[in-house]
Parts: structure tokens; sequence; C-alpha cells
């Protein structure tokens, strides 16, 4: 499951048995390839569409978009819930920490979040925490430095330019 899937890159890059793609967006379904079951809703009404339990639920640069840290909380709780026992909740998050004053550069961002608020809030759903990468990815994908395969491919097995460059955090929280 992805929430707030966006464009779709991730579920369209996944394999998977079931996909389930939400987001309020109704752009979405233009973005969804294959097998995959669109929700265009809020994540809050989750109840209203399935029953069903994930193995892995990917959540990226949605929380800093919730109105308060008690709909963080409510969030990730909702993930705990459809997740089965030992799924995965995978956080990709704009980190204030490393981000400072730009992470207020996109107008729809409301709750400075770090890579410890959002282990507390794991953590009161009732989450392990089972990685923590408080340096990940850059901020944004608007950058002069080219996006090619090679770069990513580079970037990602270096981690010491993740030290350098890394702005978002990426967590997995397992149930």
């Amino acid at each position: 499951m992805d929430i707030a899937a966006g464009n779709c890159e991730f579920i369209n890059a996944i394999e998977a048995k079931e996909k389930i793609a939400i987001d309020v967006n109704s752009n979405i379904y233009a973005s969804v390839i294959g097998n995959v079951h669109v929700i265009n809703d809020s994540f809050f009404n989750l109840s209203n569409y399935i029953d069903k339990k994930c193995d892995i639920i990917f959540a990226s640069n949605i929380f800093e978009h919730l109105n308060t840290k008690e709909e963080v909380i409510l969030a990730i709780k909702i993930c705990h819930q459809y997740l089965v026992p030992g799924g995965k909740l995978l956080i990709l998050q704009p980190n204030i920490k490393f981000t400072g004053g730009a992470y207020w550069d996109f107008i729809d961002h409301k709750l400075p979040l770090t890579d410890k608020s959002l282990i507390e809030a794991g953590e009161l759903a009732g989450f392990t925490i089972t990685e923590n990468i408080p340096r990940f990815l850059p901020y944004t994908t608007k950058s002069s430095i080219p996006q090619n395969a090679l770069f990513v491919f580079l970037y990602l097995k270096l981690p010491f330019v993740w030290f350098f460059m890394g702005k978002q955090s990426f967590l997995v929280m397992e149930k």
C-alpha cells in the first residue's frame, strides 16, 4: 500500500500480488500502471474501502502536510492497524533538522518533523523501529544535479555522500 501515492512512482515500480494506491489527488488514476487498486480519498477514510491487511505500507512525504501532531500519530496508528504481524511501515520524510528553513519553501508543509519525532510517534502506535537513516535522500528533486539512473545508482551505493546531501530520513517500523 502506498499512502499519498502522488504520481505513483513507488507503486508502479514494485512487484506485488496486490497493490493499493491512496491519494486525495484525482489525477492518481492517470498515473497508475497495471493492476493497482486505487482509492481516491483521504487515508483517514481507509476503513470505507478495504478491510484487508498489507505486508508493507509506504509513506513518502506525507506527514508534514497533516494539520497536527495528533494526526501524524493517528495516521501511523492506522498504518499499524492495516499491517499483518511482522508487516513494515516504510517512511521517507523530510527532516527539518537538516533542511532548515528550506523546509518551509513548500507552501503546503504544516508540521516540522524529524526522524526522532517520527520514531516517537511510531513507538506510541505500537511499532518497533528496525531502521533509521536520519540523512538518506536529498530534500527535493528540484535541483541542478542531473537525475539519471547512473547518478541515482552511485548515490545509493555511496552512503558517505548521504551525510552531505541527505535531507530526508528513511525509517522502517515493524508491527
